[in-house]
């Protein structure tokens, strides 16, 4: 019985992406109850040959058009079989404990619709460079990844909205907040965001931009 998806949404990362999933598949909780799927939006690097490598312990998904982290996402989500389901980025990883941790809180906590954690920003050769804590709403809505949703919650709001090419899950978050789906915030860093160089996130022209789609389409 699976109970935990995760959902990682990948475009061209593949220098990244083998250590994302032996992350996601070193998971403390029983393997029975967890699937990995891996959704690869056209990558033209060697992301396809990593994922054949794991073709054992993932579910590869290989788009034939390319989307955006949205759509990818949504397409993990639809195809995941647990009942609650996490994205986490090719570039970044996790600590072994973190799906298991977040499980807990919201086994504990029926009424909230998700969990998330801390962030520890690391370089390149997995050095410490500090700690993000999403203590506030908008340091939440900043960081959507690593977060630990139930599924039939992300359903009854429609999922990711696919027009978004950016700050789909501040947009998400929300949606959900908007709802009246609440999340509980676990005070450890158990997420691996990684800096690079080329994050999507460093882009700040393109994400301001998408920042104020975000504004409009929630306000409306």
């Amino acid at each position: 019985m699976i109970i935990v998806s995760i959902v990682i949404t990948n475009y061209n990362y593949g220098k990244f992406l083998g250590r994302c999933i032996r992350s996601c598949l070193g998971q403390s909780i029983n393997p029975n109850f967890l699937e990995i799927i891996v959704v690869d939006d056209c990558s033209t690097d060697e992301s396809h040959a990593v994922m054949h490598s794991f073709k054992e312990s993932i579910d590869p998904i290989f788009l034939t058009e390319r989307r955006g982290v949205a759509h990818g996402s949504n397409i993990g989500i639809k195809k995941a079989r647990g009942m609650y389901v996490m994205r986490v980025d090719a570039d970044d990883y996790i600590n072994e404990k973190m799906a298991e941790v977040l499980l807990m809180f919201l086994d504990q906590n029926p009424e909230k619709a998700f969990a998330y954690c801390d962030h520890l920003r690391v370089n390149l050769k997995e050095g410490r460079e500090d700690r993000v804590s999403l203590d506030n709403h908008e340091i939440l809505l900043e960081h959507g990844a690593g977060i630990l949703f139930k599924k039939s919650c992300l359903e009854a709001i429609g999922l990711y909205d696919e027009e978004m090419l950016n700050c789909e899950d501040r947009l998400l978050i929300q949606t959900l907040i908007a709802s009246d789906y609440t999340g509980i915030h676990v005070q450890l860093p158990l997420y691996r965001y990684v800096r690079h160089g080329e994050n999507m996130t460093d882009d700040l022209n393109h994400r301001e931009k998408w920042k104020k789609i975000a504004k409009e389409k929630y306000e409306k």
